[in-house]
């Protein structure tokens, strides 16, 4: 999973840089997420992997539960190997429909602002730009990227 990660991060941080944004070294959101590995797995929320025909991971996501009846969507990444395949949709989807299951009401999620794949498939699957919310990981955790960041919701 660390490996996936750091390709994630990697990614990530990348395009951060392209916006002007602050350098932060990939150890750090990959500490954080070990730091916090209890809020995506059952049953606060859940880890969702995409695996190849020959067992190799392709992507993940990860969902968390905030205060009341909402979660958190995180960490989205396809290998280039399983890109144009459908598996970024089938993550986001297993996440939302792992959301029901968990009886939230509504799911939020940030991203940077020049991830155009992952607005244009939020918007696909009817998320909506909203404010930040309180609980963004990613704002608190990093505050310096706010200024980067996009907010979508969706209601289930």
């Amino acid at each position: 999973m660390t490996a996936l990660l750091a390709e994630y991060y990697a990614d990530i941080l990348s395009r951060l840089a392209q916006l002007g944004g602050p350098a932060i070294p990939p150890e750090a959101p990959i500490a954080d997420f070990w730091d916090h590995i209890d809020d995506f797995l059952p049953p606060r929320g859940r880890l969702c992997l995409g695996v190849g025909t020959g067992g190799t991971w392709l992507g993940c996501g990860t969902l968390s539960r905030l205060p009341g009846d909402r979660g958190e969507l995180k960490r989205l990444y396809v290998r280039p190997a399983g890109r144009g395949t459908g598996l970024g949709r089938a993550l986001v989807t297993a996440r939302i429909e792992a959301a029901r299951e968990m009886g939230l009401k509504a799911l939020l999620v940030d991203t940077l602002s020049n991830t155009a794949e992952m607005q244009g498939l939020s918007g696909s699957l009817g998320f909506t730009p909203t404010e930040r919310y309180a609980e963004s990981a990613t704002a608190n955790a990093f505050p310096e990227m706010r200024p980067y960041m996009r907010y979508f919701r969706l209601d289930l």
